[in-house]
């Protein structure tokens, strides 16, 4: 079993998180549970945000990771995002366990 970094892109859309491992290519396309999304935001709870994005990092995590410095490039999302929701997201995946969140503008 090969160990090595998490790098992950995500992808945020209304009530859907897309997460690819760049190393191996595995795709995830995960449909919130519980609505984080409303009209009028891309994020409008954050808790459901953050549920949803470790949802989807669980389905990659199969064969052997180092946990050690993991990275997450925030790819596309459905709508421009405002600074303070960068932020959120970035907590969101903070708390998903990534050390590092690049936001590829």
């Amino acid at each position: 079993m090969e160990i090595r970094r998490l790098d992950v892109d995500v992808s945020i859309y209304r009530n859907r998180i897309q997460v690819t491992d760049r190393t191996t290519g595995k795709f995830v396309d995960q449909t919130a549970q519980h609505a984080f999304s409303s009209d009028s935001s891309l994020i409008a709870n954050t808790r459901f945000l953050e549920d949803t994005i470790v949802r989807a990092i669980r389905q990659l995590l199969v064969g052997g990771f180092s946990l050690k410095d993991p990275i997450a490039h925030v790819v596309s999302t459905e709508l421009p995002l405002s600074p303070s929701q960068k932020d959120i997201v970035a907590i969101a995946l903070r708390e998903a366990g990534m050390r590092e969140v690049v936001f590829d503008d």
